[in-house]
């Protein structure tokens, strides 16, 4: 008999296309399919693993959200093809309305579901070395945080500005389609159970993937994870130390595969063509152009969900972002390559993106690492130590970084006694190195009360002549009116 495993991808699709007929769900605890095969041994579960679609866990609107992006008249009403998207943009208290099926959140619930089964059931497969299973358990753990990562970021308050009872979003262990009654778990709960899988993870899978895609679980994983997580619950020094684990392991144990984990040299890229700046790196090059191997800078890939609206693919009818004036006059000083491969400022065409801004930047050709990656472990380190007012190491890493980033011909390293000016360095670089990737949103919910980077937080966007204000209730997205339709008792964000 033929065996049927989670067909994410299709079924989402089909299972959409029901709720929108019938209503009669909520999205928190239905199987990504009805005809399931109930599976019966360690590589029935494993193929469980890997549902179609896990590499798309961050919700892509948070790449339009940040500060760091720009979208001129014409692209707003021409290249954003999803109404959410726009009133992303436009920091509007209610992106998902009624009439909107939030894809993103069922999506995610539906691969929690799947991790779920995995975990609860996979220890109790008879006849398989434990060791095994235990392996296949972790995996799954270090996904299901992945996603609960991404979920809490979104629609729950930062984790600094919450109080022990703040509801963040519902944390599901039992996958029960009867239960209808589930509860929001307090913000402070979510963050503690994350921790939780990422703990039990570390303790059990390999050091680097077992297969040859970094897309798969490992240890530098769970600690790139871990690491973010508490940087992002300003628990910097407990940050640091799992940054320093990770990185104990690149240094001191080979990696399979003939994997690199190493930062690019832009000094060593070269454009296709220098009059077609739009077609980004020589495609012999190792320049991380899309989401397939090799990118040696990925130590965890991870991308934004389904149609990433910030790629820089114009032409085509795809969406694309401006660099914002905010983050552009970071890159005034001559020498930063990044300005040169990441930020073209012709088309296809040799013309300017848009005749009405003949001089901005449009992100082009490098995808949204959601995950981990290396630029971010090391501008995370030296903020980490930044913090901790030890700037020399601070500048070891900010430094590091820059090098592979800045033309040779200019280049010199930044040096400083001041904390406040170093740490200052640190977020300006990490606006550069993540622009339209996402991090920037989830930066402006972290540093929105810091002393120094709550002010480097740009909250007017002007569009058509009028300005919209971020406020601080608008750094959490309010759960999805769909959602709430479902759930009498939760109480919506202001």
């Amino acid at each position: 008999m033929m065996k049927h495993y989670y067909n994410q991808t299709a079924m989402a699709a089909i299972l959409c296309m029901t709720f929108a007929i019938t209503g009669c769900d909520d999205f928190l605890d239905i199987p990504p399919t009805t005809n399931v095969a109930i599976p019966s041994s360690a590589a029935d579960y494993r193929k469980m693993l890997y549902p179609l679609g896990l590499h798309w866990s961050a919700e892509a609107r948070i790449g339009v959200m940040g500060d760091d992006v720009y979208w001129s008249s014409a692209f707003y009403r021409e290249q954003a093809e999803d109404e959410t998207y726009r009133r992303s943009y436009l920091w509007k208290d209610e992106v998902f309305d009624l009439s909107i099926i939030p894809e993103g959140w069922s999506q995610q619930y539906k691969f929690i579901y799947t991790f779920n089964k995995i975990i609860n059931e996979v220890r109790y497969i008879s006849g398989e070395a434990m060791g095994n299973l235990i392996d296949i358990e972790s995996e799954a753990r270090l996904y299901r945080a992945l996603i609960y990562f991404h979920l809490v970021n979104l629609y729950a308050k930062p984790y600094t500005q919450a109080t022990d009872s703040d509801s963040g979003i519902p944390v599901i262990l039992e996958n029960n389609v009867t239960e209808t009654n589930r509860s929001r778990t307090p913000v402070r709960e979510v963050y503690a159970f994350i921790l939780n899988d990422l703990d039990s993870a570390i303790r059990y899978l390999p050091d680097y993937p077992s297969g040859a895609s970094r897309f798969l679980a490992c240890r530098i994983g769970g600690y790139g994870m871990k690491a973010r997580t508490l940087f992002l619950m300003g628990q910097y020094d407990e940050a640091l130390d799992n940054i320093l684990s990770l990185l104990d392991i690149l240094t001191t144990k080979p990696a399979p595969f003939d994997f690199q984990y190493s930062l690019l040299d832009y000094n060593t890229l070269a454009l296709m063509d220098d009059s077609q700046p739009w077609m980004g790196m020589d495609w012999n090059a190792d320049f991380p152009s899309s989401v397939f191997e090799p990118n040696p800078e990925s130590v965890f890939t991870s991308t934004l969900y389904i149609m990433d609206p910030t790629l820089g693919y114009v032409y085509g009818g795809m969406n694309a972002v401006f660099a914002s004036d905010h983050v552009m006059k970071l890159f005034s000083s001559e020498g930063d390559l990044r300005k040169k491969y990441m930020l073209p400022d012709k088309n296809m065409f040799g013309e300017p993106w848009d005749p009405a801004e003949p001089e901005r930047f449009v992100k082009c050709e490098y995808y949204s690492n959601a995950g981990v990656s290396l630029p971010d472990i090391y501008l995370m380190a030296a903020e980490c130590y930044a913090r901790k007012n030890d700037v020399d190491n601070a500048l070891v890493y900010l430094n590091e970084l820059r090098k592979n980033r800045v033309s040779a011909d200019v280049y010199s390293d930044l040096s400083s006694n001041d904390d406040t000016q170093v740490l200052t360095w640190v977020l300006e670089e990490r606006m550069r190195e993540f622009l339209a990737t996402g991090h920037r949103w989830y930066d402006m919910r972290r540093l929105w009360d810091d002393p120094v980077g709550g002010k480097m937080i740009e909250k007017n966007r002007i569009f058509d002549g009028q300005t919209y204000t971020l406020t601080k209730d608008r750094l959490t997205v309010r759960i999805p009116e769909y959602i709430m339709q479902y759930h009498a008792d939760w109480v919506q964000h202001p």
